[in-house]
């Protein structure tokens, strides 16, 4: 058996605890990164993206925003604003969510701050739907 490393991915509201894993793929602010048993220790940040975790034969993939992972000779911990496994996105509600991401940011803003947001919302949207659609 190859070596693990305990997961957990921490939210404000909820903490998934992967228990021991074979290796977990995050997206990092500069690109996604791996992680296997005896990775070198580190902090890096974390970007909306997709987390792909891998157990023997098995792997989960989770929706999640931005955040910080810490890496320790214990284990790595994924401390994120949310994470949603893939399935419990619900695509409808993802997809509606991107339509009004959309329609916003098509409008004439006059303030720079609804801009951002609704770029964020559309990011945060886009995430969801492709790691629902994921086979």
């Amino acid at each position: 058996m190859a070596a693990q490393f305990h997961l957990e991915i921490i939210t404000p509201t909820k903490v998934y605890d992967e228990g021991d894993v074979d290796y977990v793929r995050a997206p990092g602010v500069d690109g996604a990164f791996g992680v296997l048993a005896g990775h070198t220790e580190s902090i890096m940040a974390l970007a909306i993206g997709e987390i792909k975790v891998v157990k023997g034969s098995i792997e989960k993939l989770y929706a999640s925003t931005k955040g910080f992972a810490e890496i320790t000779d214990k284990g790595v911990q994924l401390l994120v604003e949310s994470a949603e496994p893939k399935g419990d996105i619900d695509l409808h509600r993802a997809q509606e969510a991107y339509g009004r991401a959309k329609e916003h940011l098509s409008r004439k803003q006059e303030e720079m701050e609804d801009q951002v947001r609704a770029l964020r919302a559309l990011e945060r949207s886009m995430n969801r739907l492709k790691v629902a659609e994921k086979k």
